[in-house]
């Protein structure tokens, strides 16, 4: 019957064009048929599947809209009709029946249409439609969202699912230029997604700018891109601080939003490592009392321990229950063993046979915590405390450095002759196995980097440091002659390996690479003026008249030039290094080094070279909160050159700040740049406690020039050195 209806109709337009009979044909040929009489033509040309997304969003709409668009179909039976057109469409309405929510034999509009036609109708509806692109969906979905719909309603309005719907709008993330190219098929729908790893617009700019130029522009490379100097969440030091602190201390965290299964990366690795150190120093703070040195380290290679020696504990009986518990568990591992090997094992069985070794390793761990250390091996020795492969606190104990192993005692002509009172007991050391270096992390640096305090800028401070040093050094024949004595016993006569304080071989070129550093400083002035009266005439002698010369100069000559050279000699450092040398500290300290009152930190020289967050976060300790944020609101240059003023020697007039704010200011240094004057007291900076007003220290020095000290008689030097000598 309803063949007899098609082939009337057409009859009876063969007049009509093409196109004519199509339209009609479409408007006038449109039956409702049950869905159980519909079934997919083998005609159909759509072999390759659709996705399972793809498939499921248009479900969803047909689910909520119903069907808007007919079928076309040609009759194969009576009853029957096979879908030429709309394979899909008849999938989603037949899930839909089985699913019950519509009846077997629910009316869907068809069009009939002649079983010759069929597959060109089938081509022609594949090829010509056209999916809304995923950038209009995302603009679209956008605008709904600012108008106040839910996820759940834009789903249903489209048709399509909600998590459709949430991973277009998280599109959003990307910058417009990006999405721009994605719209003109420049980047796939993956590429723009894997953008989404930051919110940050100019480095995903910058990341498609590297790329695009690329052969293929892949989505990992993108990935790897964005995160080329983040740590993975799931990395050790991740693990060791936390996601949850991270994010407390204001680190941001990349997350995959379109893989659930994608490890997160902290992308401040400045910050992290920052985190990493200070809880490693918080967990060394119990060790300090017992051992003679704790060092804390992001990092240390397994070879690194073989250049220390070893003391060992002390070998107690064990926690009896911790025993009773050890040996319980043993026995029980054995047993269920024993059971076919765990082919007959219950799911409890399963999960307690699993426990056990996780468990007694926690016991050896324990007994072994409980082993105590003799006095006399933690008074030499010390621990190094580092991160774990696992993320968790790894602590190595008992490592003694090479120049604390001792000195076996050399043998007495008494005890030789059999003297038979017992020598006093010391620590059995075990020896280093290797004496190469193996480099480790450097604390000190890691927190420097945090303040965007780059190796750099740290080199430029310690030669500043230096400067200033080697300037009063130079002007004080006293401290020069004892540093450099100690500097020739500790080279000559002593076996240790601790870090030396002087260059015993001077090398000036190396000390004085940053002249222009130093160009129109206090220190240079005092320098210059010391070096203009350095009697040096008889160096343009010839050898030896030369040495004949400078020795038959006055006792007050050779102490400045003896001061002058010493002076050179001096290794620069920042207090905040790791290992600093206490001998450096303590000349400081004798000399009343006042660097305050030498350098004070300049837009180039400081301010603008670190980044904006610690000189905001210097402001708010040290002049307040309002300052702080009127600074935090400003382009970096302006910050540097407002911090300038305010911590310079003149701020209260410079930077109109109170008295009491502006002694802090005019005072304050870097970490690291204060001697502190006792050996062992850790360093601080001046924006803890200023030092003392000594405004006529640098003069003293700079006045000095003749290299001595007019308050000190002659009569205390060495008789080599003294104009009696004959």
């Amino acid at each position: 019957m309803a063949k007899t209806t098609t082939k009337s109709k057409a009859a009876s337009r063969k007049k009509k064009s093409a196109a004519e009979a199509t339209v009609v044909s479409r408007s006038s040929d449109i039956r409702m048929i049950p869905l159980n009489l519909l079934s997919l033509s083998p005609l159909n040309v759509r072999k390759v599947a659709a996705s399972a997304a793809d498939d499921a969003e248009l479900l969803a709409s047909i689910r909520e809209n119903g069907i808007k668009q007919n079928l076309v179909v040609h009759a194969v039976s009576e009853t029957g009709f096979a879908v030429d057109a709309g394979g899909r469409r008849l999938k989603a309405l037949q899930q839909l029946a089985e699913d019950g929510a519509i009846p077997t034999d629910h009316s869907i509009p068809c069009l009939i249409e002649d079983e010759r036609d069929a597959v060109v109708t089938s081509a022609t509806e594949n090829l010509q439609r056209a999916a809304m692109h995923p950038a209009d969906q995302f603009e679209a979905f956008e605008s709904m969202i600012k108008e106040g719909r839910t996820e759940e309603e834009i789903a249903l309005k489209f048709g399509v699912s909600v998590d459709l719907v949430r991973r277009r709008l998280k599109l959003a993330r990307v910058a417009p230029e990006i999405i721009e190219q994605f719209r003109v098929n420049e980047i796939t729908l993956e590429c723009v997604m894997a953008f989404t790893l930051t919110d940050d617009h100019d480095r995903q700019k910058t990341v498609w700018n590297t790329v695009k130029d690329g052969y293929h522009i892949h989505p990992q490379s993108i990935k790897r891109h964005l995160t080329e100097t983040a740590h993975s969440a799931s990395s050790s030091i991740g693990r060791f601080v936390g996601v949850e602190a991270y994010e407390a201390a204001g680190g941001v965290l990349l997350r995959d939003l379109f893989d659930d299964n994608a490890s997160s990366h902290m992308e401040n690795p400045e910050l992290l490592e920052r985190l990493a150190v200070e809880k490693l120093q918080m967990a060394a703070k119990p060790f300090e009392a017992g051992w003679k040195w704790v060092e804390v380290h992001l990092a240390v290679d397994y070879g690194a321990f073989r250049s220390f020696g070893r003391v060992y504990p002390q070998d107690i009986d064990p926690d009896p229950e911790l025993f009773a518990e050890e040996t319980r568990l043993m026995a029980r591992e054995e047993e269920l063993v024993s059971q076919n090997d765990g082919e007959d094992w219950s799911d409890a069985e399963t999960e307690e046979y699993y426990a056990i070794e996780p468990r007694l390793r926690e016991i050896e761990t324990l007994q072994r915590e409980r082993q105590p250390y003799a006095d006399q091996d933690q008074a030499i020795a010390g621990c190094v405390l580092t991160i774990a492969h696992d993320g968790s606190l790894r602590v190595e104990k008992g490592l003694v450095r090479p120049e604390d192993i001792p000195v076996a005692p050399v043998a007495s002509k008494e005890a030789a002759e059999g003297d038979d009172q017992d020598a006093p007991a010391r620590p059995q050391v075990t020896p280093p196995t290797s004496s190469s270096p193996v480099p480790v992390s450097d604390p000190a640096t890691t927190l420097r980097k945090a303040d965007g305090i780059s190796a750099s800028l740290a080199d430029d401070l310690r030669a500043t440091r230096q400067h200033i040093l080697r300037a009063h050094l130079s002007a004080d024949y006293d401290v020069a002659f004892d540093a450099m004595l100690y500097a020739l016993c500790e080279q000559t006569l002593s076996h240790a390996y601790g870090i030396a304080a002087l260059n015993v071989s001077i090398d000036p070129f190396r000390s004085l690479n940053r002249e222009a550093l130093h160009t129109d400083t206090v220190a240079e002035k005092m320098l210059d003026a010391l070096e203009r009266d350095l009697a040096i005439d008889w160096m343009e002698l010839e050898k030896p008249e030369d040495f004949q010369a400078m020795s038959s100069l006055p006792i007050a000559d050779k102490q400045a030039l003896f001061a002058w050279a010493v002076g050179l000699a001096i290794k620069p450092q920042l207090l905040s290094d790791n290992h600093p040398s206490p001998i450096i500290e303590a000349i400081g300290a004798r000399l009343d080094v006042d660097v305050a009152a030498c350098w004070r930190p300049t837009a180039t020289s400081y301010w603008g070279r670190v980044n904006k967050t610690h000189a905001v976060s210097t402001a708010r300790k040290l002049i307040g909160d309002e300052y702080a944020e009127e600074r935090a609101r400003e382009r970096k240059g302006d910050i540097a050159a407002a911090m300038e003023r305010a911590f310079a020697e003149n701020a209260m007039e410079a930077e109109g700040l109170d008295v009491d704010t502006a002694s802090k200011t005019s005072r304050w240094l870097p970490d690291g740049m204060a001697f502190v004057g006792v050996v062992g007291v850790e360093g601080v900076s001046s924006e803890a406690a200023a030092q003392e007003d000594d405004d006529s220290a640098c003069d003293d020095a700079q006045t000095a020039s003749n290299g001595t000290n007019p308050d000190k008689e002659a009569n205390g030097l060495p008789a080599f050195m003294t104009e009696d000598a004959a």
